[in-house]
Order: structure tokens, then sequence, then C-alpha cells
């Protein structure tokens, strides 16, 4: 979103109009005298309302259902299909220093260039193992290209990751400065031109553009890589502008040498677009950072969805959503035949129960719904025309006070609404406009959202979100609007507890007591995502160490175990904790005799509850033992394997007893669907016998 912003300052006063208009037109209703209290609402803080109910369907993200594995998302987005990853490596070895350590104790040029080729490469092979990535050298004494220039040599060409290629990169990290030089040789002067006139015909050869979003990293230490040479920069600069115009994103890396003055304003800055003043720091730092980048296993953001936005009949605007958060899992297993590994491809086939004939799904396979103890023929296009209900996209209903959000509205996490300009010209504009009205009236948008064809629709609500910069002007936050799903009445429910009849009041040493052990183990850094999972990154090392034929795999460190040393440095808050509620708490005796009284009432009702009560009488059971204990140690009758066992049950109505998996299997057996509750399975068994 680097380049939006700029566009969407434009805005001209057609579209504020626009969004006063709508605005008027849709005021939020009055609520009835009710007083709303104002709150801050975070859309990201996804914590305690989404995982309220993650044992049922409120665990399972609507938007997402179905779209498991790299094809999910782009199987929805709109239709336009996502482009994936061709990054090229470009490692300068022009420099006589490219062999030498940049810093005390560090490695050098090479060597570190080589380490983050190899970091994303095991990267890539979990995250997206069909992307392409390739590693070329330049300023070397072979020459291997296929543009056949002198000093440049392809070490590894723009393929798919596999482990192979990983071992290689990491034989070549750990040669010395001198096997380097014999094998490679170093410090021999190349035309940058020629070095991207090579980039252009690698890309043009191994990435089509239709399928790859082609990437250069480039990693140097020289600031004018062209000498003072006006005819060999402009050749250079016209190469980098015919890779831009083939859409390759230029990446830089300048690892210069220890304490070296670099200035991007020699010769890079007019090659790779730079608009932050300390970027050398910030690509070192980001550099140091790849080894984490392995661990972390981070999903690309892609788009989830491009549709439109109807704002009133006649007016719409085009919008992306993207969704910030997915469950990382497991990959699943790839099956493969044991003689050669080549990959097994899976059929799925109808076979006819009673003659064996392969079934055609659509025109033998028939399905029905069960009314009445009738089954009622349903086709497939029926179906799917019962499950459609509308066209996908969202629809303006009107506008609310954001303070009538309320933290247990949130079911899910939020998702970012972002204006594409590319389905509908002007979309920035208008999206720009209306955000600023709704944060200047602090206003939220209600809208009715259709994910897809056969998805179900549902209310959102549009959180309206400003552009935040800092003070060099880097974005921290996009302009957009966080989609918060909100719940039906169905899906709201009212909890009431009572509270103990005469419950005692804490008293001020106790409430001290635990406030000071809450204000002790406030997390003042936490936020989500902060943390790894120590499953999927064990998993990872695993797969890694299999794959590369390490000895063990790499460890991994678990950050949700318990720090022993604050936990012990704040053991006397929790001791004093302890002994004040040792002090509320009733004395010993007190206690014994509440014990006492319980067992006594136990006892009465095992022996029978008193006169007249009956309770425990009977020949079968133990002496004094309740008629559904005995009941539940009675055995259920055998499960009936034939239509005529079946029928014996039902006549004597033993069958009510089977288990509801038992009455499964058998109508399983018959052929006969087996959903539902334990009443339903008794109808359908009923009906057949």
């Amino acid at each position: 979103f680097s380049s939006a912003p700029a566009r969407w300052r434009h805005s001209h006063c057609r579209a504020h109009s626009c969004a006063r208009l709508l605005l008027s037109a849709c005021r939020p209703p009055r609520l009835g005298g009710r007083q709303v209290h104002e709150m801050a609402f975070d859309p990201t803080d996804y914590g305690e309302a989404a995982a309220g109910d993650l044992a049922g369907d409120f665990g399972r993200d609507p938007l997402l259902e179905g779209l498991d594995g790299e094809g999910g998302e782009d199987a929805i987005a709109g239709g336009e299909k996502q482009l994936r990853d061709a990054v090229l490596l470009l490692v300068d070895c022009t420099s006589r220093d490219a062999l030498r350590p940049l810093k005390l104790g560090c490695r050098s040029l090479v060597a570190e260039a080589l380490s983050a080729a190899a970091t994303l490469l095991k990267r890539k092979v979990v995250s997206a193992p069909e992307d392409k990535i390739g590693v070329a050298l330049y300023g070397v004494r072979e020459k291997q290209n296929p543009n056949g220039f002198e000093g440049i040599r392809v070490l590894q060409e723009l393929e798919r990751p596999s482990a192979q290629r990983i071992k290689q990169l990491e034989l070549e990290i750990a040669r010395t400065a001198e096997s380097f030089e014999e094998r490679y040789g170093y410090a021999r002067r190349v035309p940058l031109s020629d070095v991207f006139w090579t980039c252009t015909t690698i890309f043009n050869l191994a990435a089509n553009p239709k399928q790859f979003e082609p990437r250069i990293w480039l990693f140097t230490s020289s600031d004018a890589p062209c000498g003072e040479g006006a005819a060999e920069q402009q050749a250079a600069e016209t190469r980098a502008r015919d890779l831009r115009d083939l859409g390759v994103q230029i990446e830089f890396f300048p690892l210069p040498m220890g304490d070296a003055p670099f200035t991007m304003e020699r010769f890079w800055e007019r090659v790779v677009p730079v608009d932050t003043d300390d970027y050398v720091g910030k690509a070192v730092i980001t550099l140091e950072n790849l080894e984490r980048w392995i661990r972390m296993r981070e999903h690309r953001k892609r788009t989830l969805q491009r549709l439109n936005f109807q704002l009133c009949p006649g007016t719409e605007i085009g919008i992306s959503i993207y969704c910030t958060t997915i469950e990382a899992r497991m990959p699943y297993p790839v099956y493969l035949l044991n003689e050669n590994n080549k990959l097994l491809k899976s059929e799925t086939k109808h076979i006819c129960g009673s003659t064996g004939a392969v079934l055609h799904p659509v025109e033998d396979v028939e399905t029905f719904v069960e009314l009445g103890g009738e089954r009622i023929s349903v086709s497939r296009a029926e179906v799917g025309e019962v499950k459609s209900l509308g066209e996908p996209g969202m629809h303006l209903i009107g506008f609310k006070a954001i303070s009538c959000l309320q933290p247990h509205h949130r079911i899910f996490h939020s998702y970012f609404v972002y204006p594409n300009e590319r389905t509908v010209t002007g979309s920035s504009v208008l999206c720009q406009a209306l955000i600023d009205k709704l944060l200047e009236r602090r206003l939220m948008a209600i809208a009715r959202y259709v994910a897809r064809r056969s998805a179900e629709p549902c209310l959102v609500a549009l959180l309206p979100q400003a552009e935040e910069v800092d003070e060099d002007g880097v974005q921290l936050r996009s302009p957009g609007f966080h989609m918060v799903r909100l719940p039906w009445a169905e899906e709201i429910r009212n909890v009431e507890i009572a509270l103990p009849e005469k419950l005692p009041m804490p008293s001020p040493e106790l409430s001290t007591a635990a406030r000071n052990v809450v204000a002790a183990m406030r997390l003042e850094g936490f936020r989500p995502g902060c943390a790894e999972n120590p499953v999927l990154q064990r998993h990872y090392a695993a797969v890694q160490a299999l794959a590369l034929g390490e000895d063990k795999p790499a460890e991994t460190i678990d950050v949700l175990q318990p720090d022993a040393a604050a936990l012990e440095e704040k053991a006397p808050l929790f001791l004093a904790w302890k002994a004040a509620i040792d002090a509320a708490a009733p004395p010993p005796a007190a206690a014994k005799a509440a014990g006492a009284a319980k067992r006594l009432a136990g006892a009465a009702f095992a022996g029978g509850g008193g006169a007249g009560g009956g309770r425990g009488e009977g020949a079968e059971g133990l002496e004094g033992e309740p008629p559904m204990a005995r009941a539940r140690r009675e055995a259920a009758p055998a499960v009936p394997t034939t239509l005529e066992e079946m029928r014996e049950l039902v006549t004597s109505g033993e069958f009510e007893r089977l288990t509801v998996p038992a009455l499964r299997d058998w109508l399983k057996a018959q052929g006969i669907v087996a959903s539902g509750k334990k009443s339903d399975l008794v109808d359908r068994v009923r009906a057949v016998v």
C-alpha cells in the first residue's frame, strides 16, 4: 500500500460531496433514549471475543471455509490468478573487499548473501514451494549466463526450491576465501548494464509474467559501481528502467565494510526507488532478521477477494479484501508411489451397492430431503439455487455510531478493506472521502456482504482507519476499513449467572493483594502474533533435518514455557495474596461442620430419603442404590446385524436402548441416512422394519 496514499491525497470536492450525501441520507437512528457509552474499539484485537466458542461452529472462519492449501485463496479472488514469486539474488563480487569480513567476527559480503539465499530457499520450501529462486554472481572470473557476458556466473538457475539446492548453497557458504577465489575468482570489473541485461534475459526465459512476479535482491558494498563514467551510468540506468518496465522489483541490500561511508546519492538512488533516509541501516537490520524469518514461516499477504461495493443504486467502487489472520497449520501429506516416488493422483468413483456398476455423479446419483418419512428428490441445480442468496458483493445499508459496536459483537477476527482502482476508476478518491467523513462524525458503515455464490450473506461493520505515518514519512498504517462480521440474532446468547445469596464483599487487604498480583503479571510488550507456534516450529525443523540429511533437528525455542526466574521474583506477592485469602476464608471448624452436613444428606438419600421415600427398595442391584444407577449398570442389548434381528428388538421395545453409534452403524449398513438426533434415528428404524 505504499504508493496509494499519494493518489488519495488528491481527492476533490465532488467525492466529499458524495460522501456527505450518503451520510445525510443514511443517518443513524436514535437509540430510544438509551445512553451509549463511548469506548475505544481495537479492530485488530481478536483475542477474547474470537476465542469464546472454539469448540463449536464459531471456531471456523466462515469466509475461509474450504480454502485450504496454496490454491484456496486464488479460487475466490475475483477470478484473477495470483502471481507467484520469482526472486533472483545478485551478489556483487567486483570489490576487493568482497571476501573480507564486513565487521570483526562477522562473515564476508559473499557469505552473507549466500546465507540469505539459503534462508530464502528454506522458507520457500515450506511456505511457497511453487516459487522460483535463483542466484547469480558478478565480478568473477567465470562466465556462465544466457547472454554470454564476461564476469557473470549464474550459480543457481531460476528454479523451484529443493533440498539439493539448499545443500549446494551451504557448501558454497562453507568455502574459505582462498577456495572461493580459486574456484570462481573475484574483483573483476563488470558493467552493471550487462548485469541488468542478463537479469532481463533470465526472467524472460524462466519467469512467465502471467504466472510470476519477478524480483531482484541486490547485495553490494559499493556505492559507485560504475565509477565516474557518465556513459556507463546512463547505460545502467537504461537497463534498470527496462527491468522496471518489465515489472521487476529491485530490493536493495547495501552491506558497507565496517564503518565505511555509503551514500545512495552517488548512484543507487537513480536505480533503486528509495524513500527513507537511513536506508543502509534498515537494510542491514532486515538482512540480520532473515534467520528468524525461517522459523516464522510467514505466509504471503495475498488478496482474499476483489469485488464491488455498492454505495447506492448506480454508484459502486472497487474494493479488495485482505485477510489479516489465517490459522497456520501443518501442510497436508503428499502421497507418493513407493516404487519411484512419483505423485499419486486420487480419483473418486460412485459404485452401485447392488450391481457394482460405476455411477455417473450427476446423471445417476440423486439427492433427497426426508420430510414426514418420505424422500423428496432434489436435483443438484435446485440445491445450488437454494444456496444462492445473491451475487458476490457488498451493499451499503446505513451508518451507526462507532460506540454501538461492543466487544462481544466480534466473533471472528477483522478483515481489511482497501479500494481497488483497477476495477473501478475513482474508487480511491471516493473511499478516502468516505473515510474522512466517517472519522469526522465518529460513524461506521453497516453493509450486507456475500463472499461468494454459495456463501450465506452476513452483516458487517466497516470501521474507518486513517493513514498514519512516522516522523520520517514512513507509512505505519494504511487508510481503509476494518471489516468486522456481526452476529445474527440466533448467535447471541443471553447468559444470566445468579450470584450467591449474602455474598460477602472482599476486604480491602484482599483486593489490594489481588491488584498487586495482576499488576506484577502484566505483559507490557505482548501483541498477538509475537509468539511462534512451538509445534509448527518443531515440525518444520524435523522436516528440514530429514530433507538436508542433518544429524538432528535444529533446536527450537518454546516461548510459552513459564519464566521460572520471574515467578520466583514475584513469589512474595503470591504468598501475600494467599495469606489474604486464608484470612478471609471461614475457620476450619465451620468448614468441617459444613462437610459433615453434606455427608449426612447423602446418606439419607441413599437410605431412602425418610418415611415414604421408597428409594433404594427393590430386588435388583445393591441395597440402597438409586434406580437410575441400576439402569445405567444394566447391559445394553446386542447390536443387531440383520433386518430380522432389528425387527425382533423393535417388537420387544429393546431397540430404544441401543446407543446412538449402534443405531447409526445399522442405518448406514442399510444404506439409509444416519444423521440427526437419536429420536430421528429411532423413527427411521421403525419406518424400515
